[in-house]
């Protein structure tokens, strides 16, 4: 039999799509292909609980019990007869409370499914299953007094495995490592000598407290489908988009246009978060092109999950495919983020954006765009977007040519 494949990112991220969508169950098991009880327990299993008004079980009333004759309002919730109030259509699918239009004014006990602590918890539990070790207790405190001060003096781990013979009687090296790397033990591992000379990774996991919004532009939009396309389209040209922003009360934002494979970016000025001026933007810009020319230079648009790409989808009007990055996975258009580099040259961090110009972005990325690049057989971004699109596309977006002696990366590029 074929071994069962847990719901990936993507599944969730379709799953939560097709329920803002009020797909069926039926049709919703098709898209991510998996079977309805599948759908069942993760939606059950996955799902956060939302306490809501208690009442008593014999009277139903919230806060007297005419039976017992106490006041059920100012009782602790484990009462036996302190019941939570039900709603009836969380015995139907979608079993969450997501699509309800009296969610906000209900108060029974909601439940609301959300893809990426879904995907947390999940990983979470996929991960503690293999954390129990299979030493006892007794033994592990054994461990713990004798490596701990140790440690403490400095000492490595080698050296104190080597010379307590107690210690190899009860487990190997490589087990009391991974004991203190996970904490059982008074010793941390930053106690270890060693420890900062060594790079160190972390499980990759996404704040609770973070979410996507307009979840419903996902839906068949995902990573995971544009890997699938590209596979049969492997010649298609993908067009990364990304947002640049100053200081948190900043008002505007530069919105940059990656071409991967030529490595040329250049960049539009946009209100910071503000989707409709991205759409309005764009939308002008390929008017400019005209249908054709915009589905030969923009046949592919990436983006990510950010809020100023909420409305990104509706680009598909230009005969064009648009696909969204996995939430939070900033590598999933690693050539953009790498050319941000260059715009950090000029504009450090943390400095306003607000009296930049269309202009003055224009010039810094004429001048990024100039720069020699060794990753491209040292040739110029410009150069290579010349052969392929011709000069009137630069023209129309306002990037010229810099004479190499005179590229600067440097703040005083505004300085005149």
């Amino acid at each position: 039999m074929k071994q069962k494949q847990r719901l990936t990112v993507d599944d969730r991220i379709n799953l939560q799509a097709c329920i803002a969508k009020n797909i069926s169950q039926r049709e919703t098991c098709k898209i991510i292909k998996k079977n309805r009880s599948t759908v069942y327990r993760e939606l059950k299993k996955y799902s956060n609980i939302r306490d809501g008004v208690h009442s008593c079980c014999h009277c139903q009333k919230k806060d007297f019990c005419e039976e017992n004759g106490i006041v059920t309002a100012n009782m602790p919730k484990n009462l036996p007869c302190f019941v939570p109030i039900f709603c009836h259509f969380l015995c139907k699918y979608p079993f969450v409370c997501n699509n309800c239009e009296n969610k906000n004014k209900c108060n029974r006990e909601k439940r609301f499914y959300d893809c990426i602590n879904a995907e947390n918890r999940s990983l979470k539990n996929r991960i503690g299953t293999r954390k129990n070790k299979r030493i006892s207790k007794d033994n592990i405190e054994i461990l713990n007094s004798v490596i701990s001060p140790l440690v403490f003096k400095g000492q490595s781990l080698h050296h104190i495995y080597e010379t307590n013979e107690k210690l190899k009687e009860i487990c190997c090296e490589r087990t009391i490592r991974r004991l203190l790397y996970d904490r059982y033990f008074d010793a941390k591992p930053s106690d270890l000598i060693r420890y900062s000379r060594f790079r160190h990774t972390l499980p990759y996991l996404v704040h609770d407290d973070r979410s996507v919004k307009n979840i419903e532009r996902l839906f068949k939009r995902t990573f995971t489908d544009l890997k699938k396309y590209l596979h049969n389209h492997k010649d298609a040209r993908v067009v990364q988009f990304d947002s640049v922003i100053g200081k948190r009360d900043d008002k505007y934002a530069i919105l940059t246009i990656t071409f991967p494979k030529e490595k040329f970016q250049f960049g539009l000025r946009i209100l910071k978060s503000d989707p409709y001026s991205v759409y309005s933007c764009l939308d002008n810009l390929f008017r400019k092109l005209g249908y054709k020319n915009t589905k030969k230079i923009f046949p592919i648009l990436l983006a990510d999950n950010g809020i100023e790409f909420t409305t990104f989808h509706n680009l598909e009007k230009f005969n064009i495919k648009v696909f969204f990055t996995n939430p939070y996975r900033s590598t999933d258009k690693a050539e953009c983020e790498r050319n941000h580099e260059f715009i950090r040259y000029i504009i450090p961090k943390h400095k306003s954006l607000d009296n930049l110009s269309q202009e003055d972005i224009n010039l810094m990325f004429s001048h990024i765009n100039c720069y020699i690049r060794e990753s491209i057989e040292n040739k110029t971004p410009f150069e290579l977007i010349k052969e392929s699109f011709g000069q009137d596309f630069l023209n129309l977006i306002g990037i010229k040519y810099v004479y190499p002696n005179d590229v600067t990366l440097k703040p005083s590029i505004f300085k005149k």
